[in-house]
């Protein structure tokens, strides 16, 4: 029920954008709000509170009456959702619980600070951690499926450490080059210089609305739940806005990748 008035809702925001010849990011500008933010409410989907919408609603050229209607609308939907209880929200170790909900999802975002992500991974990266086989191994495969989006961010910093000697790493970043070509991938890096814009504690990976994968250095967490699920898909989305894709994104690889021949060399 929640989310259909929240799509219905978003629907009429986009519109009343739209006549109003009014761009995402002039709209977020005059409300307050991130560009990712106005994407998310006109496609429907939840942010981290019905302030947000409020603040959109009052910056688009509504009567009183309308913007009254809309916000009550917008509250009401969000006070359903939180009454939504999910019997399995909150934090889970079960083995195999991240890879289904990644495999199941239709679209996935995922940072790293610290090392290549796991989906992206060459098998030489993989095999030097023994322990890394299992969740890593063949979890690339899952980028060929273009029915599924793959939405990643990493840090210029994880191209740069590895584990073992790195005599695989030029071949690992020609690996994701490749990837970057991918129709239903977007692969994008912050360089080094760039404010982060948000500083998480570890990598994550978000999968679609269900829940979010976190690598511990001892297990794997799935954290599912609404609360979770919305504060890391906001913090993806202001890391993905700092990132570049595209030929700045190959040209810090290749610049990377040239730094790392003449120290394995």
């Amino acid at each position: 029920m929640a989310d259909r008035v929240l799509k219905d809702l978003g629907d009429v925001l986009r519109i009343a954008r739209k006549n109003d010849r009014c761009s995402g990011a002039v709209l977020a500008s005059r409300a307050g709000v991130t560009q990712p933010t106005v994407s998310r409410v006109e496609n429907g989907q939840r942010v981290s509170g019905v302030e947000a919408v409020e603040r959109l609603i009052a910056a688009l050229p509504f009567s009183q009456e309308e913007a009254g209607r809309l916000t009550l609308m917008a509250r009401g939907a969000y006070a359903l959702a939180a009454e939504d209880k999910r019997v399995d929200a909150g934090v889970s170790l079960v083995p195999g619980a991240g890879r289904k909900l990644l495999t199941s999802a239709s679209v996935v975002c995922g940072f790293q600070d610290a090392m290549v992500p796991a989906l992206l991974r060459i098998p030489e990266y993989v095999s030097v951690d023994a322990g890394d086989l299992g969740s890593s191994a063949d979890l690339g495969k899952a980028l060929a499926d273009e029915g599924k989006t793959f939405r990643l961010v990493v840090t210029e910093s994880s191209l740069r450490t590895w584990p073992g000697s790195g005599e695989f790493m030029p071949a690992q970043l020609e690996h994701l080059l490749a990837v970057a070509q991918l129709p239903n991938v977007s692969l994008g890096v912050i360089p080094w210089g760039v404010g982060l814009p948000v500083m998480p504690p570890h990598g994550f990976t978000v999968c679609d609305e269900a829940g979010v994968l976190v690598e511990t250095f001892t297990a794997e967490m799935t954290l599912t739940g609404l609360k979770h699920v919305t504060a890391y898909r906001e913090a993806f989305d202001a890391l993905e806005a700092v990132a570049v894709t595209g030929e700045d994104f190959r040209r810090v690889v290749e610049r990377v990748a040239s730094d790392i021949q003449q120290i394995i060399q």
